[in-house]
């Protein structure tokens, strides 16, 4: 019986060593794995889809974000945050202080996405201090969108070339006033964001957030106040854009929906200052195919039409491990077959604007009419970035920004009590800030040449 046992165990155990020889031993994993922290836009799979086909031997996932800078801050100091990074130009002064973003300095000219590649309205927002740290992935300028179906039921002639403010109240009073075919009425304007509308009107008159060197607020500069002021009277002087209180009623009303764009994409308001990124949403209104017309935005008297230029632009979190592979997806950002993505899916303008030489280039299924495009191309030429400061985080900048003007919105302060009482505020933290960081004070005298003490000026 024990023999019959040990013969047993012995063809047991052959069969064993049978069976595991026989196995085929799975391949080491030579790709590399990369991160993209993003939106979860459906968009981005498109785009993944094509990093991967270009680079082989490289995997590029999303890695969603939730727009929280503190949660992704500590993900980077802790080893674990993406490799590449989407960022608006108000967290990038933040994480580059933070020590998270790689200077790509070294590396932009050499692989084709240096500042020089793209918009040179947003050169200033991809550096610092002359390094640059981010690369564009989209474009965004203003322009006033206009539903042609709605002039023509008022009889109101579409805006005119090179328009100013005059132009513009007028227009929307007689959109307001004069009685419509269908019998329907409409608002002249869907305001969708009033800092945005505020900005926009800070660049046409050259005014600006900061002094050069970031030391000063001076939003209580006339050319500021005067921003202010004019979408001010346009709400309470004019009577062409809704109170926040109007807002609030229209919104609780049957058929209307809530918030701007909505008013704009159901056909209730004639105009909106708004990017290029507006017509992703038009293949879900039926009703605005072959009705949108476009204009670059009003100029006030004595200046040239001129709106702000943004970017959701892509950085590299100086930690990853896989710097190479990174550095190739901006080198990707670059390149024509993205931007010509970027123009069919209508999000803002591509990054390469040899992709974007006219608004026949633009031209897409959701907005065929080259002349919708050449606005933007025009506005892009004229647009300007508003600068932020090194001293002081711009998410902090951005919510009293939008403090006050909505109070000056909702007439709580006048638009030079805001911007006055906003520059006091904002010039007090950066005081605060410096005392209380050794590494702004180095950066001031870096920059000053001056030793810091308190009592600076």
């Amino acid at each position: 019986m024990k023999q019959a046992f040990l013969i047993a165990g012995l063809i047991s155990l052959i069969m064993y060593i049978a069976a595991q020889t026989s196995l085929i031993k799975p391949k080491e994993d030579s790709t590399i794995h990369i991160t993209w922290g993003t939106d979860p836009n459906p968009a981005r799979t498109a785009q993944t889809t094509l990093f991967n086909k270009t680079y082989p031997g490289i995997a590029l996932t999303v890695d969603p974000q939730d727009g929280d800078i503190t949660k992704l801050l500590v993900r980077c100091v802790t080893d674990s945050g993406p490799d590449i990074i989407d960022l608006q130009q108000n967290t990038m002064n933040s994480l580059v202080g933070a020590g998270i973003l790689l200077d790509l300095t070294p590396y932009a000219k050499q692989m084709g996405f240096d500042s020089s590649q793209t918009y040179s309205a947003i050169k200033d927002s991809l550096e610092i201090e002359g390094k640059q740290y981010r690369f564009p992935c989209n474009v965004t300028v203003d322009a006033v969108i206009y539903n042609k179906k709605i002039f023509d039921d008022h009889g109101v002639s579409y805006p005119p070339p090179d328009w100013n403010y005059d132009d513009f109240v007028r227009i929307s009073k007689e959109l307001i006033e004069k009685p419509s075919k269908s019998g329907e009425k409409h608002l002249a304007v869907a305001n969708w964001s009033n800092v945005a509308f505020f900005k926009d009107l800070m660049a046409g008159t050259g005014s600006n957030i900061f002094s050069s060197d970031g030391l000063h607020c001076i939003l209580n500069s006339r050319e500021a106040i005067q921003a202010l002021q004019q979408y001010y009277d346009l709400i309470y002087k004019y009577h062409v854009i809704s109170t926040p209180a109007d807002s609030s009623a229209i919104s609780s009303q049957g058929g209307w929906g809530s918030g701007a764009l909505n008013w704009f994409n159901e056909g209730k308001a004639a105009m909106i200052f708004v990017g290029r990124w507006y017509i992703v949403q038009v293949p879900n209104y039926p009703n605005l195919k072959g009705a949108l017309g476009s204009i670059v935005v009003p100029r006030l008297k004595d200046h040239p039409s001129s709106s702000i230029a943004v970017s959701r632009a892509a950085g590299i979190n100086a930690k990853s491990k896989h710097r190479d592979a990174a550095l190739k997806f901006l080198q990707f950002l670059a390149s024509p077959e993205y931007s010509r993505m970027i123009v069919e899916d209508g999000d803002s303008l591509p990054p390469n604007p040899e992709v974007a030489v006219s608004g026949n280039a633009l031209a897409n299924e959701s907005v065929p009419d080259p002349a919708f495009h050449d606005s933007f191309l025009k506005a892009v030429k004229n647009a300007r970035v508003l600068n932020s400061s090194p001293y002081i985080d711009d998410i902090t900048v951005s919510r009293w920004m939008q403090e006050f003007v909505d109070k000056t919105d909702n007439q709580i302060l006048t638009p030079a009590q805001a911007l006055q009482t906003l520059t006091v505020q904002l010039d007090k933290q950066i005081r605060i800030n410096l005392e209380r960081q050794p590494n702004l004070q180095k950066r001031y005298e870096e920059s000053t040449g001056k030793h810091y003490s308190p009592n600076w000026k």
